[in-house]
């Protein structure tokens, strides 16, 4: 990993890397495989690297810290990033308060699919607050 060509060194070579960061080419055909060319070059001047330290942490969840705000899980059908079965279990093994999916969307539907992402969140917005006793 130490000679990827992606990786991110801010705090010097010296250091380990803190971050990655794809090249442009990679990024198109990740995240925004369904987008506007006109979107994919807005996203390219806004991307920044990954960070890597809160992936290389152990996460500890309780219900204190996660699980007391509403749930939901937009799936995006031509995501290159996370496939639909990697999707599906994600929500089988931590399962939302509902699913919504979106066909011929990319990793990004806000530029691959933005009306129908707009649409499934005024829905959820809409869904009445299950209050548990």
């Amino acid at each position: 990993m130490q000679e990827s060509k992606f990786l991110v060194f801010g705090n010097g070579k010296d250091k380990p890397p803190t971050g990655f960061m794809f090249e442009k080419q990679q990024m198109h055909g990740l995240y925004f495989n369904q987008s506007s060319s006109k979107d994919v070059a807005l996203a390219m001047v806004s991307m920044r690297p990954t960070p890597l330290g809160p992936m290389m942490e152990a996460l500890s969840l309780s219900p204190e810290k996660y699980g007391i705000g509403r749930r939901f899980y937009i799936q995006t059908l031509d995501d290159h990033v996370l496939s639909p079965d990697i999707q599906e279990k994600l929500v089988r093994e931590n399962p939302p308060e509902g699913v919504f999916k979106i066909k011929g969307s990319d990793h990004c539907p806000f530029f691959s699919k933005p009306q129908s992402l707009h649409k499934i969140l005024l829905e959820i917005a809409q869904i009445p607050s299950q209050t548990h006793s």
